[in-house]
């Protein structure tokens, strides 16, 4: 299942942004997902909330996972405390 694959990416990419910018906390975060990227958004979001329960930093963010009419994944948003 690549989605989990796809979750794995996102939850060490808010990590990275967390470190970059010293950051103790991803209170929350943003993703776009095409309708033609070949993503299940179900698995993708069960997969996000596996890797999000995994980590300090994450544990208790809340993810809006929007579809739109595109072919990517995109992190658009992300607040750090």
């Amino acid at each position: 299942m690549h989605e989990f694959s796809l979750a794995q990416g996102l939850h060490n990419q808010l990590l990275d942004l967390a470190r970059e910018h010293n950051c103790s906390k991803v209170l929350f975060a943003e993703v776009g997902v095409g309708k033609n990227a070949g993503i299940v958004v179900e698995s993708f979001s069960f997969g996000v909330n596996v890797m999000i329960s995994q980590s300090d930093v994450t544990k208790g963010m809340k993810v809006e996972i929007i579809e739109n009419d595109g072919n990517d994944l995109v992190l658009q948003r992300v607040e750090l405390e």
